[in-house]
Parts: C-alpha cells; structure tokens; sequence
C-alpha cells in the first residue's frame, strides 16, 4: 500500500484525521502491516502489546476473563489504546478471522496522545465524551437542507394589497384585518410598493398628514421582491445585502402571493420548528392543520441532521404534537363543550419521548355531572383526524374514541382504585400508562385531581409498588456483546434499553409522588431527592441519551427504506463507536435493574 494510501486510509477513521500532517507523517513513518491467523492471541492481561493495531482486513475478538466476547473488531477498527496507556488489560484479544493489519508503535501512538488533545481525548473520553464524538461523526451540514430549501417552504404573510387611489385610513383598517403592519400597494402591470410602521411615523405622524391622503402620497416603489421558486438562501442574501426586513413573494405570473419577513427567514435557518409551530397556530380548519402536522418527520430529519440531542428533539417535538392536540380539540370540539373535559396524552406522548408517529396513547376526562355521551362523535373524529395526519391507531385500543378512555372523573378514580386493590399485568400496564398522562387540551385541573387522587391511594401500599416497578425486569439485557452480535444481529432496543430506565424511573417517581413525566426530569427531580446518587443520575441520563439516539436513527433509516417504523435495531450496521456505546448504555441499566430489584425489595416477592 503506498504512503498515500495510508494516508487516505487512516484519514477516515476517527481520531486519525484529527492528526496534523507532520503528525500524520511520523505516524506512517512508524507504521508497518502485519499478519497473524485465526485463532493467534495478540494481548493477554499478561502480555502487553508493544502496538496499537488498526484492522485492514479480518477481525478481532475481546474476551473477559470468564471467556465471553466483549467486543468485536472488524475493518478499520482499533484496539487496544487502554492497555498502551495504562500498561496493563483485564481482557485477551484474539484473532476471530485471518488478521491484516497496521502496527503504530507504543512510543509514537503515546507521543500523538501528547501532541495533539482531541487525539487524547479520544481515548480518555468517557460515556458523554463518545456520545459527543458520535454526534461529529454522524453529524450532517445543517446547511446542505437549507441550500435547497425554496421560498415557499417557508412562512409567508399573506399580502394586505391595495390600489394606489385607496385613503391611508382604509389601508390601515384593512392591515389589521389581516393581523400586519405591512401594507403593500399595486400599480399596473404589478408594480408593487410598500407602506410600513416605520414610514407611518415618519411621513404622516411627524409631518402630520391627513389619513385620508392616497396610499400613493407615501408608499415606497418598488417594492424588492423573490419568486416563489427562488432559494431560501438567496433571498436571505438579499435581505442581509440591501439591510431590509422584508421582501414581497410573487408567482411566476409576477402576482404578489405573499410577503417573507427577515425573522422568519432567521428563524428557518435557525430552527425549522419554527415554521410548522406558525402553521399549526395558523390552521383554520382539519386540513390545514394537516398540512402542519405532516411536516413534523421533515423537522426531525432537519433537527437529527443538526445533531440536536434526541432530548431536545422529542422535547421540540411534543411541544409541537401537543400545538396539535390542542387545535384540533378547538376544532372540532364545540366550544360550550370545551371547557367541561380535559384531553389528556398518555404514555411515551405524556412523557414528551414519542419522537416518530408511532401510535396513540390519548383519553378524554370528563367532570361529574356532564354526560359523557355528547362527547363521543367529536372523539371519534378526533381520532380519525389524528389517524388522517399520520398518528398510527394504538394496537392495545388506549384511544379517547375507546369509552374505557372516555369518562368522567369518579369514573377513572373508580377505575384507579381497581387497579390497585385487584392488581394484575393489564391493570400495571394501565396504571402506567396512565401515570405519564399530560393535559393538553381542556380543563387541566381535572387530571391534577386525579393524580393526586391516585398518589393518596397508593400511601402504604409497598407490595403492589414492588410488583409494579418489578415491570422493570420484563425484558432481558444483554451483558456483553456477544448477546447482540449475534447471527440474528437484530435486537429490541426499546425493550432491552429503554423501557427498563422508563419504568424503573417511572416507578421510584409513583412511590416519590412526583408530578413530571418526563423521564430525563424525572431522574433529575430524584437525584435531588436523593434517591439515588449523581454518579447513577448522569449514567442513567447519557444511556437514554445514546438508546434513544440509535433508536431514533434506525427510524429514520427505516423510513428512507419506505419499511414500517419499529424498535429493531441491526446490530451489524453500527460503527466501532457506536458498538461502545451501546455496550456501555446496556451495562449501566443492567446495573440499574439491580438498584431497582433493591430498591423495591424485588427479590421478596414471588
């Protein structure tokens, strides 16, 4: 292979590329290809490489010292910094396939450390560090989406249009019909000018001029203008060369259609929820709230590309499903009726951690003494709405349009008490969903009554707590990562990663009487109450993080695939890193079970 090869070679593995070019030139100058065949150890706890290997071709397993695989090393993997830093390893690295590789001496590879700190910190980083190192990684350019991005895939103000003849004071009545300080005035063949606050002021309240004038008297011509079709980025320029606030949008008829204001523009550029926030505050009717909703995947895309943290995405995101809710229960709910229920979100959405449209989990309460019945058909079609804008029907029917989630107040406290006194799996499941419920739309104060209905219910009640939080153990988590390399290589990860950190966290914050749902707040409410310490608090809180992460990506891969959205995870397409982290996220909720199991005294009840 030649030096340029080499080069190339290690320039697309992390942290190589971080190496400046002398650095990078004593590296390969140091630098020799070796081989060894199957089956040949290369480090032990009692012998210590003198190298650090960078695979070309074959592969490589790390085993513990009770003979399981702990990792597996394929092309352009590396290994095994740790030992060469600290001189001394607990695991045995051994050839799994025909080895092809690069040999760095120990002395070079310990001097770039010493050279160059992100080449250092690489190989010293902890859990947190990696995630941040996987989000550079993986990070794609916010900007390549925006230099496509068109005019009209923004927002536009509708234009408040008047002929040159109009009195001031008519224009200005008709702006505020139209909720804008902006008016613009068209001549023949579209010509247009513009009418602002600014030139109100200044060449009618200053010169003291009648209202009665002409539009004509004052406008500015002409009016700076983009088309449609022109690039977003563009008429940013335009905006930020001519030191303007605003240009008009025509057709390609050269018809105004609508005007781009500078803040929305910034706004775009800098966050696209943005956008569909002023659309779903703008929708009218079903359909154009439709029209908001179903850009929701386009935000993500935008914000995981961004590499935005999967916390502030889901957080973002419910913000917006929520916009959602909340319009289409004004919509479509009477308004005589609005105010005597409460509309509620359940499970993932109440915990603000439905990232995709994965399903339903919703519920309607209804105050004592109104009937329920009324209520009905406008459930029904606010699930039929919700389904229309892409929000999948729940499979266990948790649905308002389902009457077991369409009652009044004594009801689901008659229900809550069932729950509790004849406990069974349906009835946890039940109670948990039910717990992480958030009001979105109504009489909110009604789910705080039933809430705090259920924490009194629940005082003394520690057998049932323990089968409760004993949901946590439901699903196995592998130990090592042999348990999901596997030839399968296909795992669950909501239910191996991150339901048992919900429902763990779920459960310490039912017996804690905490009110947030949120799982990340949650934890941090309970690392202040001293349920559990920091050190657990920051492990639990990065492996959410990383779970939730990949998870996310496998979704979206998923739907660039055009494959039904799951929680299956290929173990076999993820990268060096990523196979870390996940190892390290299995570990800490693994450990986690077991401060659950103690926590709630697990191991005393059948």
């Amino acid at each position: 292979m030649s030096l340029r090869d080499q080069k190339s070679f290690l320039s697309n593995i992390h942290p190589f590329e971080l190496l400046k070019a002398g650095q990078m030139d004593r590296c390969i100058k140091h630098m020799d290809i070796a081989y060894y065949p199957k089956d040949k150890i290369l480090i032990t706890p009692e012998k210590i490489p003198n190298h650090f290997f960078v695979i070309i071709k074959g592969s490589v397993h790390e085993y513990n010292e009770n003979d399981e695989v702990l990792m597996d090393y394929h092309q352009e993997d590396s290994f095994d910094a740790n030992s060469l830093i600290y001189g001394k390893t607990e695991n045995s690295f051994k050839v799994y396939e025909d080895l092809i590789c690069y040999e760095i001496e120990k002395d070079i590879f310990l001097e770039l450390m010493e050279k160059n700190e992100g080449f250092k910190d690489f190989f010293l980083n902890n859990l947190v560090n990696k995630f941040q190192t996987l989000k550079d990684k993986e990070y794609t350019s916010e900007l390549s989406s925006f230099m496509i991005a068109k005019v009209s895939d923004t927002v536009l103000h509708p234009p408040c249009v008047v002929t040159p003849d109009t009195k001031l004071i008519d224009a200005i009545e008709k702006s505020m019909e139209y909720k804008t300080s902006t008016i613009i005035v068209k001549r023949e063949d579209n010509e247009y000018g513009i009418i602002t606050d600014s030139l109100l002021k200044v060449k009618v309240l200053l010169e003291g001029r009648d209202l009665t004038i002409p539009v004509s008297d004052i406008a500015i011509f002409p009016l700076l203008s983009v088309n449609e079709d022109d690039y977003l980025f563009d008429a940013f320029s335009i905006l930020i060369k001519r030191n303007i606030k605003r240009v008009g949008v025509v057709n390609s008829q050269g018809e105004m259609t609508g005007i781009l204001e500078q803040i929305d523009v910034l706004s775009h550029f800098a966050n696209h929820t943005y956008v569909v926030d002023s659309k779903i505050k703008n929708a009218k009717t079903v359909e154009n709230l439709k029209e908001a909703s179903t850009e929701l995947i386009d935000t993500i895309k935008t914000l995981h590309a961004k590499g935005v943290k999967v916390n502030h995405i889901s957080n973002l995101i419910g913000q917006l499903n929520t916009k959602v809710y909340k319009k289409l229960y004004k919509i479509v709910v009477p308004k005589e009726l609005q105010k005597d229920a409460c509309f509620i979100v359940m499970g993932s959405e109440g915990r603000n951690e439905q990232i995709m449209k994965t399903d339903q989990d919703n519920a309607l309460v209804v105050k004592d003494g109104i009937d329920v019945e009324q209520y009905r058909p406008y459930m029904q079609q606010m699930i039929d709405s919700l389904i229309d804008f892409g929000y999948p029907l729940c499979e266990g029917n948790i649905m308002v349009s389902n009457p077991f989630w369409c009652k009044t107040v004594q009801e689901y406290k008659s229900e809550t008490a069932r729950w509790i006194e004849a406990p069974d799996m349906q009835n946890y499941m039940d109670l948990a969903i039910f717990f992480d419920a958030f009001a979105v739309a109504g009489d909110k104060e009604l789910l705080i009554g039933l809430k705090d209905d259920l924490f009194n219910k629940l005082h003394d009640k520690d057998v049932f707590m323990a089968y409760f939080a004993k949901a946590t153990l439901t699903f196995d988590t592998p130990s090592t990562v042999a348990n999901f390399m596997t030839k399968t290589h296909m795992i669950d990860i909501k239910k191996t990663g991150v339901f048992p950190i919900v429902q763990g966290i779920r459960s310490l914050a039912l017996r804690e009487k905490i009110r947030e749902t949120t799982t990340v707040k949650r934890i941090k409410i309970l690392e202040q109450k001293n349920v559990f310490e920091n050190e657990m608090a920051n492990e639990l809180l990065e492996a959410f993080e990383v779970l939730n992460t990949l998870r996310l990506k496998a979704h979206l891969q998923k739907l660039q695939d055009n494959k039904p959205i799951n929680n299956e995870l290929d173990t076999h397409s993820l990268g060096k890193i990523e196979r870390d982290l996940l190892k390290d996220s299995f570990k800490i909720v693994n450990d986690f079970k077991k401060f659950i199991t103690y926590a709630f005294k697990i191991d005393k009840i059948s």
